[in-house]
């Protein structure tokens, strides 16, 4: 039971609290804030993410067809017929995009006898929603702009002025403020596949447009050396070239192979195991794996400064399961996520169509607790115990 005179609602099988002004008007939740993902989504001629998605989830309509045309297509083509932003012509161009990545992916799997990727309903409506956006950002970044705007102006209408979302600069140029793009995907939701996919989508469309030899570098940023080398190893699967960042020396294979790095060892000055963020050019694709530990500093910390430098003439990918959580209490962070998130398949979502896993969590008043507490203890150590164990006799838990 919720805690007792806290209102709450509910939505996709969550409790979302309803906080209260000194006005008594509701807080709105940044759920419901993304107004990039709304443009998108206005572009269907839909509202919400479950209209879209209510055609798509049969698991039948995974894969391709025999003229290597996905099912999604054909289903979103059949129901949303007459899109005036989004004509067949354009949306099967977008599908045999992603179809030619997905194959490219794929050629290193079937060679080594592995499972070829199949996406999700979400994955492949994430990978679309991406090719809308990188289309029109290389194509007319100003009428990109331009369009946002319009869909900030229409969110924020209604809305008091301390839940408004600040509109992009018209006066200034367009590119450097929409060359930052987030996803907001579940954990287990297959965001490193989706970031595999989302480096041939930008790379085809630098080539589509003659700016290939623009890009210096391609650096994965990531919380830690233990992620760094998970990633590595995932490139490999993937076919894609990797390597861990070494700032002895420019690689041969710079602007071409993905170059992973630990954030902490970014900083403003050279150090025996650091380096300088001036040491880089600004024109690099950087990948931002859980960017959301970076941003917990505010958007003038060090972490979203070096970010900005290292594709200050470039473009970002970030991915996070938990935007939500790092946004709270910050106008600037809510600002730049909710002008940034491109694909919204947070929890709420992944739990709905049931992937999440059922949790129960047990409060025990005090006087439970006090004769039970030390029995209590024990337990959660032994549960910690196994969990241990089975991680290192078959490296999962």
């Amino acid at each position: 039971m919720p805690p007792r005179g806290r209102r709450t609602n509910t939505r996709a099988g969550e409790l979302f609290p309803i906080g209260r002004r000194a006005n008594n008007r509701p807080q709105v939740r940044f759920a419901s804030k993304l107004v990039l993902t709304q443009w998108l989504l206005s572009l269907f001629n839909v509202e919400r993410f479950e209209q879209l998605a209510e055609c798509l989830r049969n698991e039948k309509m995974e894969g391709l067809d025999e003229n290597n045309v996905h099912h999604f297509h054909h289903a979103l083509t059949a129901q949303l017929f007459n899109l005036t932003q989004l004509p067949t012509e354009l949306l099967l161009e977008y599908d045999q995009n992603i179809v030619k990545h997905t194959l490219r992916l794929n050629d290193r799997r079937i060679t080594r006898g592995e499972e070829p990727v199949t996406w999700k309903y979400f994955q492949y409506l994430t990978l679309l929603f991406t090719e809308i956006y990188l289309d029109r950002y290389f194509r007319d970044p100003q009428g990109l702009m331009q369009a946002l705007n319009a869909q900030i102006a229409a969110y924020n209408t209604d809305k008091p002025e301390a839940d408004q979302i600040t509109a992009f600069d018209e006066q200034a140029e367009a590119w450097p403020q929409l060359n930052k793009i987030a996803y907001w995907s579940a954990t287990g939701s297959g965001k490193t596949l989706l970031m595999h996919a989302n480096i041939l989508q930008y790379q085809h469309y630098l080539e589509k447009h003659g700016r290939r030899r623009e890009l210096n570098r391609i650096i994965l940023l990531t919380p830690n050396e233990g992620l760094s080398q998970q990633h590595l190893r995932e490139f490999e699967t993937a076919g894609i070239q990797a390597e861990l960042f070494n700032k002895d020396g420019r690689n041969l294979f710079a602007g071409h192979a993905v170059e992973i790095l630990d954030i902490h060892k970014l900083k403003d000055e050279m150090g025996d195991k650091t380096i300088a963020i001036d040491a880089f050019e600004g024109n690099n694709l950087v990948l931002v794996d859980e960017g959301h530990r970076g941003a917990s500093g505010g958007e003038e910390g060090a972490w979203m400064r070096f970010r900005n430098a290292l594709c200050e003439k470039g473009f970002s990918f970030e991915y996070s399961a938990t935007f939500g959580q790092a946004v709270k209490g910050s106008k600037p962070l809510t600002d730049l996520y909710a002008r940034s998130i491109l694909f919204d398949y947070s929890y709420r979502y992944f739990y709905s169509d049931g992937f999440g896993k059922d949790y129960q969590i047990l409060n025990l008043d005090e006087g439970t607790q006090e004769p039970n507490l030390e029995l209590y203890l024990m337990d959660s150590l032994l549960a910690f115990f196994q969990q241990q164990r089975l991680f290192k006799e078959q490296g999962t838990v």
